[in-house]
């Protein structure tokens, strides 16, 4: 009887080959009995939490400081103690657009105040979602003037009658409720994000098409970075806002120079990022990141004008 039960011991479950380790060499599945008391379910539990924690912190500290670190472990083959690139993404793209949500202001309703408002330029990169807001806050500003002025016949000829109603109606709800077109645009966001992803890569790979590295090299290096624009993105827009809320006017300075440093960290981050991933001299990285920039930077300003023309379509 203990005779069969080495055996079985042995043995995969699954396959029934002869085991060589945990794990069985020809279908995967590891030695493992899943039918335990609850004290043994607890406890494994707290093993993996306690593992998964381990891996995140292990992740986010090259990845906030050591650029291109993380891209080069995972390309060579080190992937086991890191959290996998688009898993990371993932959760840091869905965090960081519930924050954004949550800090940009309510517009003013008021025509004269949306106007000033408007005008006003931005004056820093952690102001960049308030550009919805301004937009909205334009319509409702000329709508104003428009019911100030001779009425005028303002029927589109390319619409039909209904699309007319249903266009018209659609401008009063988001006028009179801007919050349905911001919460909108943050739930499109992620999604937009995702889809320049891509695109970044496939600059990356005309840019080093000699290099002879695969496109998915290239999307490593995409999610790291991206991973990491979020992460500093909501870092330095939380250091905006404290310094804006907080009484304590000793405090203010530094948390202004720590912001400054943030945003300053970000475009340098992803310059070392190319150099050290990429391994060229400094003068081809710095034309390629130029370019690479530009390139990416018309793509994502277009893709932000389309997504709040979308935003407030279908809001």
């Amino acid at each position: 009887m203990s005779n069969k039960m080495d055996a079985s011991a042995d043995q995969c479950d699954n396959c029934f080959t002869s085991l060589q380790g945990d794990f069985c060499h020809q279908c995967g599945q590891e030695k493992k009995s899943y039918i335990r008391n609850v004290s043994g379910v607890v406890t494994e539990f707290f093993g993996e939490f306690s593992n998964w924690d381990t891996r995140v912190w292990r992740t986010l500290v090259p990845l906030w400081f050591r650029p291109g670190y993380l891209s080069r472990r995972y390309v060579d083959g080190h992937r086991v103690p890191y959290v996998p690139p688009l898993r990371l993404y993932l959760f840091t793209s869905i965090i960081t657009f519930l924050i954004f949500a949550k800090l940009v202001p309510e517009p003013t309703m008021n025509g004269a105040t949306a106007g000033g408002a408007a005008a006003q330029p931005v004056q820093n990169a952690g102001q960049g979602q308030n550009v919805l807001s301004q937009v909205i806050d334009e319509i409702n500003h000329d709508l104003q003037l428009k019911q100030q002025s001779t009425p005028v016949n303002s029927k589109a000829d390319f619409l039909s009658d209904e699309a007319q109603q249903a266009f018209e109606a659609k401008v009063e709800a988001i006028v009179a409720n801007p919050k349905l077109a911001i919460n909108k645009f943050f739930s499109l966001a992620p999604q937009m994000m995702l889809l320049l992803l891509p695109l970044f890569a496939l600059i990356l790979k005309l840019m080093y098409l000699r290099s002879n590295r695969y496109y998915m090299e290239h999307l490593i290096v995409a999610l790291h970075s991206h991973s990491f624009i979020l992460q500093f993105s909501v870092l330095y827009l939380a250091l905006q806002t404290l310094s804006q809320h907080i009484s304590w006017p000793w405090l203010i300075t530094p948390l202004q120079w720590l912001a400054t440093a943030v945003l300053y960290w970000i475009p340098l981050y992803l310059l070392l990022c190319q150099k050290f991933y990429y391994r060229q001299s400094w003068g081809k990285t710095l034309l390629k990141f130029w370019l690479t920039s530009s390139i990416y930077n018309v793509l994502f300003v277009a893709a932000v004008l389309g997504l709040i023309v979308l935003s407030i379509l279908w809001s």
